[in-house]
């Protein structure tokens, strides 16, 4: 080979190897997702919001091809906030449920789940429930009927969360004046009420059932327009006269200005899962349905969910 053509392959060669080191040249850039992403679940372990994300993410790592690394928080608020000060590159979502929306709202935070880059709602829970102990009362007639009359009702809830929520809409509709204390999850809340310490409180229905089940607790039934398929035997509060639907939903978001490329990838990846008959009899057990939403009709519900929490605002916030 002549000296010319020798010096014009090395060249050649060194042109290449310059050009698949250097930033978006190459063949391909590097795909999404090509390491672990960590999903934040702005609640501690063991509770609905633990286990939904538990189950969702088994089966979002089949469809990726990577780990999906469960990290638990204390609050709702410190996951949330931790998101949404993440880097946007794709490696940290957020697990969690429309309550993000009702802390805003209160006051007790200024960050909210739509002030991420929301990608699905994977989960709407139709199961909410408020329960009562039936050591004290014998149904929903005799505990409305009782705290109509002035009796002292103990209402366990967190601040500004969905089950503080629950029990002031319930508390206006038959009248009454509850007496509130601070709780941070259900576990706690059934503990106090198995001890005779609270009253009522607001729990997903698979939480309480084995409760009700067990004659411990009474449901005054389910905060959904329609009976649960799964729970066939357990009235809504609607037929039994109070007007009062507030389902839970549950979503994955990205930190703000996550590219909508990464954001549609996880989002395919979720609704492969939620329809594996697999993820499906997961949920059955939870007496749910999981159904996919993309990212604009998973904005447009919690953007309808805010509008409707919104009015009360001065409530949830303690005025």
């Amino acid at each position: 080979m002549k000296k010319k053509q020798w010096f014009a392959l090395v060249m050649a060669c060194a042109m290449v190897l310059i050009m698949t080191l250097l930033p978006g040249c190459g063949s391909s850039e590097e795909e999404y997702p090509s390491g672990t992403i960590n999903v934040v679940v702005s609640a501690t372990a063991g509770g609905d919001t633990d286990t939904y994300a538990r189950i969702l993410s088994n089966y979002i790592e089949d469809e990726l091809g990577v780990t999906l690394n469960i990290i638990n928080k204390g609050s709702a608020i410190e996951g949330t906030r931790e998101v949404y000060n993440a880097d946007p590159d794709g490696y940290t979502v957020e697990f969690f449920h429309a309550s993000s929306l009702l802390t805003k709202i209160a006051g007790t935070t200024d960050i909210g789940g739509l002030d991420q880059t929301i990608c699905s709602v994977p989960v709407v829970d139709t199961t909410q429930t408020l329960v009562i102990p039936a050591a004290k009362f014998k149904d929903i007639d005799d505990f409305v009927a009782r705290a109509q009359a002035g009796e002292e009702i103990i209402a366990s809830v967190n601040q500004g969360s969905y089950a503080h929520l629950a029990c002031v809409l319930f508390e206006d509709a038959i009248g009454a004046n509850f007496k509130y204390v601070d709780s941070q999850n259900a576990s706690e809340r059934i503990t106090d009420m198995l001890a005779g310490r609270i009253d009522i409180f607001f729990a997903p229905y698979g939480t309480i059932q084995q409760y009700v089940e067990s004659g411990d607790f009474i449901s005054l039934g389910i905060m959904s327009d329609e009976r649960n398929e799964f729970l066939p035997d357990v009235p809504t509060l609607k037929e039994q006269g109070y007007d009062i639907t507030m389902d839970k939903y549950f979503y994955f978001a990205f930190p703000p200005e996550t590219d909508a490329e990464i954001v549609n990838t996880f989002a395919a990846a979720v609704e492969k899962a939620v329809a594996k008959q697999e993820c499906i009899d997961d949920f059955a057990v939870y007496s749910i349905v999981p159904k996919y939403n993309n990212p604009e009709q998973s904005v447009a519900l919690l953007e309808a969910a805010e509008e409707s929490y919104g009015q009360f605002k001065d409530v949830l916030s303690g005025n």
